[in-house]
């Protein structure tokens, strides 16, 4: 691979780094297997995420949303750790999770509020 590509992913890795505190798992597989498809994700996720219309940090909340709803414990921390660091407040942190509850449940929802207790934003009274 040339110089100038892999300059281009280790920028891309270390920003995505920067946003989510870590080289996910699958991220750090990907790459150290496919580059070209590491590549092409990380691009993917700077043209998805990045500002534009929606603010990054509404976008790093709807992920949060998504995958709480899906059930990934570990991708909503990653996006709510996103969204912290792009400037979400507690308070828009809860509205979120309060809006998964009628359109995924209570499941759902405890799914974000355990990625929040990982994150030290609640604990269990």
């Amino acid at each position: 691979m040339e110089l100038a590509k892999e300059e281009k992913i280790s920028e891309s890795l270390k920003a995505f780094k920067e946003e989510f505190g870590k080289i996910l798992d699958p991220v750090d597989f990907i790459r150290e297997k496919d580059e070209e498809l590491c590549n092409a994700f990380l691009k993917l996720h700077e043209l998805t995420v990045n500002e534009g219309v929606l603010s990054k940090k509404f976008k790093f909340l709807m992920h949060a949303a998504i995958t709480a709803s899906l059930h990934d414990v570990e991708a909503t921390v990653m996006h709510l750790t996103g969204a912290i660091r792009a400037g979400a407040t507690e308070k828009e942190v809860l509205e979120t999770a309060f809006t998964i509850i009628p359109v995924s449940g209570m499941p759902a929802f405890a799914v974000f509020l355990n990625a929040l207790r990982r994150l030290g934003i609640y604990s269990k009274p």
